[in-house]
C-alpha cells in the first residue's frame, strides 16, 4: 500500500519496489542500486504518481532492480536536474533526448508510436496568410520549452524577428487565448486541433501552417550509459513486450496509444537545437 510520508520536503516523489512502493518525498540518487525514473512536469505530483506509478512497479518487478519514480514540482527543478545526469531513466519529448544523447551519455530505448506535427492557427478572414507575417504579433503558446512552440519558433531563425508569446498554461488556454483575440495566432498540435474541428469548436479558425514536412518522434524513453547494458536490455524489453503494455496501461491511456515501439537514434539527429534558445541548454 502507498504509505504518504510528509516529513520531508516535497521535492520530488518516488516508488521504492523493495518496500513495496512507499511514497517517498525524496528519492536517493547517490546510492548505487538505485535506477531513477522521471518524466517532464506536464502534470501534478498526484497525477504523475497514477500515471507513472503502475509502469514503475512493472519495470522493478520485471527486472529485479530498486527503480523510483521521481516527480519534478517544475520544469526549472526538472531541466536543473536533468542536466546534472540525477535521473536515470526519463518519459519525454525528442528535444530533450536529444540533447541528453549529445551531453549526458543517454539513449532512446523506447517510444509511443506515431509522430508529432504542430501548427500555427490564425482567425479566418485575417490579412495574415503567411507563417513569416507573425514576426513581432502576438501569439498564444505554452511557453518553452514546450515542444510545439519551439517547433514553430524553428521557423524564425533570427531571435529578434520572431513572434511575441502571449504565455498559455495549456493548448486548451491557447486554444481560448486566440478566440478570445489577446493573440493573432494559436500553436498547438496538429492532433488537438484536428480533435476541436471534430466537436466543431474551430469555426472561424484556419490552420496557417504545419511542421507536417518535419514530423517528429513522439515521447519517448530514454536511459543514461551508466547502467550496465544487461540492465539497459532488461528495461527495454520489459517496455517493448506485451506484458509491459499491462503495466503501461495508465500511461498509454493517457497518451491514446497501444503500446511502445522501438527508438532507433537516428530518429532524432539534429533536435537539440530546438533548445538552443532555452536557458541552461546552450551549453553544459
Amino acid at each position: 500500500m502507498l504509505k504518504r510520508q510528509w516529513w520531508k520536503s516535497l521535492r520530488v516523489v518516488g516508488f521504492i519496489a523493495a518496500a513495496g512502493l512507499a511514497w517517498n518525498s525524496q528519492a536517493n540518487a547517490a546510492e548505487s542500486d538505485v535506477i531513477t525514473f522521471t518524466t517532464a512536469p506536464t502534470q501534478s505530483l498526484a497525477q504523475t504518481k497514477k500515471i507513472y506509478g503502475p509502469l514503475v512497479e512493472y519495470l522493478a518487478k520485471s527486472t529485479g532492480k530498486n527503480i523510483q519514480l521521481v516527480a519534478a514540482r517544475n520544469f526549472l527543478e526538472y531541466t536543473s536536474k536533468m542536466r546534472k545526469g540525477e535521473y536515470d531513466i526519463i518519459f519525454d519529448g525528442p528535444h530533450f533526448v536529444n540533447w541528453r544523447m549529445e551531453h549526458i551519455n543517454h539513449q532512446p530505448i523506447a517510444r509511443l508510436p506515431g509522430k508529432l506535427v504542430f501548427a500555427a492557427i490564425v482567425k479566418d478572414g485575417g490579412v495574415i496568410n503567411n507563417v513569416k507575417q507573425l514576426i513581432g504579433k502576438k501569439v498564444c503558446a505554452v511557453n518553452s520549452p514546450n515542444l510545439a512552440t519551439l517547433m514553430i519558433l524553428d521557423s524564425f531563425p533570427n531571435p529578434v524577428r520572431q513572434p511575441v508569446i502571449v504565455s498559455a498554461r495549456s493548448f486548451k488556454d491557447a486554444f481560448k487565448c486566440l478566440k478570445s483575440g489577446k493573440g493573432q495566432a494559436a500553436f498547438l498540435p496538429l492532433g488537438f486541433w484536428k480533435k476541436f474541428k471534430k466537436k466543431g469548436k474551430t469555426g472561424g479558425l484556419r490552420v496557417l501552417y504545419t511542421t507536417k514536412k518535419n514530423p517528429l518522434p513522439t515521447r519517448t524513453f530514454s536511459i543514461s550509459k551508466r547502467l550496465d547494458a544487461a540492465t539497459i536490455g532488461a528495461i527495454q524489453r520489459a517496455l517493448l513486450n506485451t506484458e509491459g503494455q499491462e503495466g503501461a496501461q495508465p500511461l498509454l491511456k493517457r497518451f491514446r496509444r497501444k503500446n511502445f515501439v522501438d527508438a532507433p537514434s537516428s530518429e532524432f539527429k539534429g533536435l537539440s537545437r530546438l533548445l538552443l534558445s532555452v536557458w541552461g541548454f546552450h551549453e553544459l
